[in-house]
């Protein structure tokens, strides 16, 4: 068991864990230390005319990606998120490493993709630097799977329940001294523990990155009553979008409840409607003998008597899968309503 000290907002990879090696890991390490090794090996000429490193605010622009990335930059996460913002409020606390690159003046990044992704966001004109020289493709390689082997990683409603525990410790603390003591503006601590409100399964999905942190946002603010009818437009639905859509049915459900209208709004109560099905398919049914076992299991029939009945519902579609099928596309009938009732009221 290895417990490591606490680290900050940016470091690239996180300095805090308590965790069991596993073989994998070794297996990692032990091979990143071999290229270390084995490309580290120099003649005494070599190890003479070695240059050392740099320190200097390099300008972004002339700063480049590496030409081969472990991990990709989520810009949605909330590492990320997190790490910008901090950035910005209280500027660089570590400085990136990087190598001069083949094209002359420009230099390649080593490690701290994402603090230089954040930098390039807001805009920053230079990033404070540490140029490295005689630094191989294998040494960079070797030193992103260093940075990233024991990368825990904190998920979007972890984030939220550990605040939401702090609060429940202190029950006098405001919003604004929460933001206070994470370092954080108000509205982002009033986000993140919005994210308690979205259903279970909706925050299983945020944690695996299927919704994005920013429509999770917005998904949150809606009913709970009606979040399940839009958790697949946030999955699929770019932010702008989805963040539009939502914002549109918070409106009618806030003038709804301004008119005395909420229950109507809320309870879009279901009824099946009884129909036969065809001639055809029945005959089809007595002949190939395709889904009575199925609806007999389904209907949870114990007697003679009950798969009788349970035939007699599957014939006028009243069935429990019937019914489930009904009552989605009627539910999708009305989302299509209110999506376009929506997009009408903001053009």
């Amino acid at each position: 068991m290895l417990t490591l000290r606490p680290g900050n907002a940016q470091c690239d990879g996180w300095t805090e864990a308590s965790f069991a090696f596993t073989p994998e890991i070794f297996q990692v390490l032990n091979f990143a230390r071999i290229c270390r090794f084995t490309v580290g090996r120099t003649s005494n000429r070599e190890q003479s005319e070695r240059v050392e490193d740099q320190a200097a605010n390099v300008p972004t622009d002339l700063i480049r990606e590496p030409r081969t990335v472990l991990r990709l930059v989520n810009r949605d996460s909330v590492e990320y998120l997190e790490m910008r913002d901090s950035i910005r409020a209280h500027g660089f606390w570590n400085s990136i490493s990087v190598r001069p690159a083949k094209q002359s003046g420009k230099y390649e990044i080593i490690d701290g993709l994402y603090r230089f992704t954040c930098a390039r966001e807001i805009g920053l004109a230079t990033v404070p630097c540490i140029i490295k020289h005689n630094v191989t493709d294998d040494d960079v390689l070797a030193a992103q799977i260093q940075a990233n082997a024991i990368r825990p990683e904190t998920t979007p409603v972890q984030f939220a329940r550990q605040m939401k525990r702090i609060l429940t410790r202190r029950p006098e603390m405001t919003f604004d001294e929460l933001a206070q003591l994470l370092k954080k503006s108000p509205s982002w601590v009033s986000q993140q523990l919005g994210l308690l409100n979205l259903l279970k399964d909706a925050q299983k999905m945020v944690d695996r990155g299927e919704i994005p942190v920013h429509s999770a946002y917005m998904l949150a603010k809606i009913p709970i009553r009606l979040q399940r009818d839009y958790v697949d437009q946030a999955c699929v639905l770019p932010t702008s979008e989805f963040r539009a859509l939502a914002a549109g049915v918070i409106k009618q459900f806030a003038e709804a409840v301004k008119q005395g209208k909420i229950e109507a709004f809320l309870q879009r109560r279901f009824d099946p409607v009884p129909h036969l099905r065809s001639l055809k398919e029945i005959h089809s049914e007595l002949e190939n003998q395709e889904n009575g076992a199925l609806l007999v299991i389904a209907e949870n029939c114990q007697t003679a008597l009950d798969g009788f009945y349970a035939g007699l519902r599957w014939a006028m579609h009243l069935d429990r899968q019937s019914i489930q099928e009904q009552e989605q596309k009627a539910r999708g009938k009305a989302r299509t309503k209110l999506e376009s009732e929506v997009r009408h009221v903001d053009s």
